[in-house]
């Protein structure tokens, strides 16, 4: 039987991030998590809310000194425009510190396996049969992501996968390694444990902003 993505209920974990131990001849080579900033930045977009209340805020000091207001009249408003964005901008931070708090990970010599999930946990198996080819967004800090495509037999639920998810398909989405710290590293890593367990290489020649591994249903079949 082919092997497909099979999702799971998260429970009690025998190794962290793992759903049952690990078979036989299967080793552990590489486990991380998002970078919370990362999650804030590129999922919950912080940078763009505080811009909007910055506007908001400026706007409100022109507005009211255009009309000839008082000093305290003009600035009490501003503030409070800006104290509701600093709530905001708190409440999103939080929520990105709880996705990479709650998210875990793993690659095996066989699979990928991602736990994610804040309200309800599951548990995503991704052998690497299932598939078609990645792609690494590498950035200046060395922080970046590993966007994986599935072979079009294989569909994983675009609601499962969120954040963990690249691209804008609701039909095909595509499983995300998001945000982890030394992406080029974990990208070689996976490249590696791809070509000893289904004997296709992956190409490492050029990480840079973005570069691919190989696209091809015929060679991850």
């Amino acid at each position: 039987m082919q092997a497909r993505p099979r999702l799971t209920e998260h429970g009690l974990e025998p190794v962290p991030g793992l759903p049952e131990a690990l078979p036989s001849g299967e080793v552990l080579l590489w486990q991380g998590a998002p970078l919370w900033s990362e999650i804030a930045q590129r999922v919950f977009l912080v940078r763009w809310v505080g811009g909007y209340f910055v506007a908001l805020f400026l706007w409100e000091l022109m507005d009211g000194t255009l009309q000839g207001g008082m000093a305290a009249d003009v600035i009490g408003p501003a503030m409070l425009l800006m104290l509701v964005g600093a709530v905001a901008i708190g409440i999103l931070a939080l929520l990105a510190k709880i996705v990479a708090r709650t998210s875990v990970y793993s690659i095996t010599s066989r699979r990928l396996v991602m736990r994610v999930g804040v309200a309800l946990p599951i548990t995503i198996n991704i052998p690497f049969v299932a598939l078609a080819g990645a792609s690494l967004r590498n950035r200046k800090d060395g922080a970046g992501d590993i966007i994986l495509e599935l072979l079009p037999s294989h569909r994983i639920s675009w609601i499962a996968l969120w954040p963990h998810c690249g691209g804008w398909s609701f039909g095909r989405p595509k499983p995300m390694l998001r945000g982890i710290a030394n992406a080029a590293a974990v990208a070689e890593i996976l490249g590696n444990a791809v070509a000893t367990s289904t004997g296709v290489g992956m190409s490492r020649s050029a990480l840079g902003a973005e570069s691919t591994m190989p696209h091809t249903e015929a060679a991850m079949a």
